[in-house]
């Protein structure tokens, strides 16, 4: 497989993060075509009188090149990270904001304010939950992944079953064969397969409502 090939449609990389290091340690990185809540810089135009990113925001950050003369940076990972990518020297010195057309211009014009709010010193709010997952999707995805991860790890759906419901404990074979928790963890692992296998994962960082209809 051409991984390289695979990269340029999949957010520049043939996997999110490295997989030997967990995402909660060194966070993911993306292109912005996939995940709008990168903000593009680009050099501004001549004559315009432009903030400068301060030193202190980039020492320490995550950088990392992905295309020559293209860094993506993450700035303040545990604290509401924000995700710029970078187009040249001359973009880090005159910056300028560049917020394609494309759908998803909500989320970006918000990604775009948090920023400036952390470059001014203020405060620096959430998304708003008209342009985030809702919390319901947030737990049930994160029950997805739970359910994958004990896949690959080689345990059944009962010992899932266990982890995802402490209840499942006390059940005997016959009340799990016949139990709402079985069902549940046969569709979880059914989603994560779709996911994983199929890569429907990239819809969870775009959703279809911040896409250009054809």
């Amino acid at each position: 497989m051409n991984w390289r090939a695979v990269s340029l449609t999949n957010g520049g990389y043939p996997v999110p993060a490295d997989p030997d290091i967990p995402a909660w340690i060194k966070p993911a990185l993306w292109s912005p075509e996939v995940y709008p809540g990168v903000t593009i810089l680009v050099e501004a135009p001549a004559d315009f009188h432009v903030r400068t990113i301060p030193e202190r925001f980039l020492h320490g950050a995550s950088p990392m090149e992905q295309q020559s003369g293209i860094l993506v940076v993450v700035i303040s990972p545990d604290d509401g990270a924000h995700h710029l990518q970078i187009q040249g020297w001359a973009a880090s010195a005159r910056p300028a904001a560049l917020i394609p057309l494309d759908g998803a211009e909500e989320i970006r014009i918000a990604e775009l304010r948090r920023f400036l709010k952390r470059l001014t010193g203020a405060s620096v709010p959430g998304l708003p939950r008209s342009l985030s997952l809702r919390p319901y999707h947030v737990w049930r995805m994160a029950d997805v992944i739970c359910a994958y991860a004990g896949r690959v790890a080689g345990a059944s759906q009962r010992e899932i079953g266990r982890v995802l419901d402490p209840s499942v404990r006390a059940m005997n074979a016959r009340q799990w064969d016949t139990s709402s928790q079985r069902a549940r963890v046969g569709r979880l692992l059914k989603r994560a397969a779709r996911l994983a296998d199929r890569r429907e994962y990239v819809t969870l960082l775009r959703p279809g409502r911040f896409r250009l209809r054809a």
